[in-house]
C-alpha cells in the first residue's frame, strides 16, 4: 500500500499543502515546533480516524477556518482508494471513495499504519488503560470488527454502572451483568487470541535487539482462548465482587480494567527494567505488529516514526535500520537532523523541509 498524495486544510497549524510522498522512505526534517509531527498525525488519522494524541477534535482546527480536511489518495495493488476527514468541533465527517462508510468495519483496516512515538516509551511504566490501548489499536486493524465489540461492551458497562449508582436491586442488575459477561469475555478472547498470534514475533525480535540476553514477555492476566472458560472466570469475578460494587457503584472487572503486564526476564518491565529496556520492548512489540499486519492482509502497512533517532541509542538503530531495509513497505519519519538515514545507506529517500506550517519537497 502506497500513500501516493496527501492534501491538508487547516490542520493544527498548516494551512493549506498537498504533498506527494516517494514510495519509499519519506524525511520529514525541520526544528522543533514547525510541524513535523502534524503531518504523521494527519497520516495516521486517515487509517484510524482519531488521533495518537490526547485531543478534542477542534484542537486539530486551525486558525484559517471552522473545519479541517484531510485526504488521502492511496493505492493498493494498482487500484486506487481514496479517503477524505472533515474535522468538525462536534464530529468527523469521513467519505472512502467518496461515500459515507455504514459501519466501522467498513472503515478500519483499510489504510494501516503502525506509529512509534516518544511518547510510546513510557508505556511499560504507565496506567494500564494505555497498555490495554497498545493492544487494541493494534487488534483492530487486523479484526476491525474488534471496534463494534468493544463499543458493545462499553454500552453495557455504562448501563450497568448507571444502575449501581442509582443503589438498583439486584435483580434489575443482573441481565445486564449476563451481557456484560458475554461481551466482555468476548473482547477478552480477542485480545487473547492476537497475543497468541503476535508473541512469537515480539519475543524474536526482542531477543535480536538485545543480543539474545533477555527473554521478553507480555502477561495477560486470566489468559485464555476458549470463550466459555473466560465468560464463567469473568461471571464468578462479579459475584465476588457484588458487595465492593454496591458499595462504590461501579462495576469492579472486566476487560476494561485489565492490566496486560509487560515482562524482562520473569520481573515487571516497569518496575524493573531501565529506559533503554523499555525502549527496547516497545521497538520489539512494534515490529511484530508490523509483521503480523503484512501476515494478515497481504501488504505492508504505512510505518510512521515520530522522532525515532532521539529515543534510540546506536545499538538500537541498527537493528531497526536493517529491518527497514529489508521492508518493501513506505516509511515516514520526523527528526531534526537526516544524516543518520544518509550514513545509513538507505536509498529512494525524498526529503522535504517543513517549517512554520509550510512544507517543501528538497528533492
Amino acid at each position: 500500500m502506497i500513500l501516493k498524495r496527501l492534501v491538508l486544510h487547516n490542520f493544527r497549524n498548516i494551512e493549506s499543502t498537498e504533498i506527494k510522498p516517494g514510495p519509499g522512505f519519506n524525511i520529514l526534517t525541520g526544528d522543533n515546533g514547525q510541524g513535523k509531527t502534524n503531518i504523521l498525525e494527519s497520516i495516521y488519522i486517515l487509517g484510524h480516524f482519531k488521533s495518537f494524541r490526547r485531543n478534542r477534535n477542534e484542537d486539530l482546527i486551525g486558525v484559517t477556518d471552522i473545519y479541517s480536511r484531510v485526504s488521502g489518495e492511496f493505492y493498493l495493488g494498482g487500484i486506487r482508494k481514496t479517503v477524505t476527514l472533515k474535522i468538525l468541533k462536534d464530529q468527523k465527517e469521513i467519505l472512502i471513495n467518496d461515500k459515507r462508510p455504514l459501519q466501522s468495519s467498513d472503515m478500519f483496516g483499510r489504510f494501516p499504519s503502525v506509529l512509534f512515538s516518544p511518547e510510546e516509551v513510557a508505556l511499560p511504566r504507565g496506567y494500564p488503560a494505555a497498555r490495554r490501548a497498545l493492544i487494541d489499536r493494534a487488534l483492530c486493524q487486523t479484526r476491525p470488527s474488534f471496534i463494534d465489540l468493544t463499543r458493545a461492551y462499553q454500552r453495557c458497562l455504562r448501563q450497568r454502572n448507571i444502575l449501581l449508582k442509582e443503589g438498583a436491586p439486584v435483580r434489575s442488575v443482573y441481565p445486564w451483568t449476563e451481557e456484560l459477561v458475554n461481551t466482555g469475555a468476548m473482547v477478552r478472547l480477542a485480545r487473547c487470541q492476537y497475543l497468541d498470534r503476535l508473541l512469537p514475533l515480539f519475543k524474536s525480535a526482542y531477543r535480536e535487539i538485545c543480543g539474545d540476553r533477555e527473554l521478553a514477555d507480555i502477561i495477560y492476566p486470566g489468559y485464555s482462548t476458549t470463550l466459555s472458560v473466560l465468560q464463567e472466570n469473568l461471571r464468578s469475578t462479579l459475584e465476588r465482587e457484588t458487595s465492593r460494587e454496591l458499595k462504590y457503584g461501579t462495576t469492579m472487572a472486566g476487560p476494561h480494567r485489565d492490566d496486560p503486564v509487560f515482562m524482562l526476564d520473569n520481573r515487571v518491565l516497569g518496575i524493573y527494567g531501565s529506559q533503554g529496556q523499555q525502549r527496547s520492548f516497545v521497538l520489539a512489540f512494534k515490529t511484530a505488529q508490523i509483521l503480523d499486519l503484512e501476515k494478515e492482509t497481504g501488504f505492508c502497512p504505512l510505518l510512521l516514526l515520530d522522532d525515532m533517532t532521539s529515543e534510540l541509542d546506536r545499538k538500537r538503530q541498527e537493528f531497526f535500520f536493517r529491518f527497514l531495509q529489508q521492508r518493501q513497505g513506505q516509511v515516514f519519519i520526523s527528526c531534526t537532523e537526516h544524516s543518520a538515514f544518509q550514513s545509513a545507506g538507505f536509498k529512494c529517500l525524498r526529503m522535504f523541509r517543513v517549517k512554520a506550517g509550510t512544507i517543501c519537497d528538497r528533492d
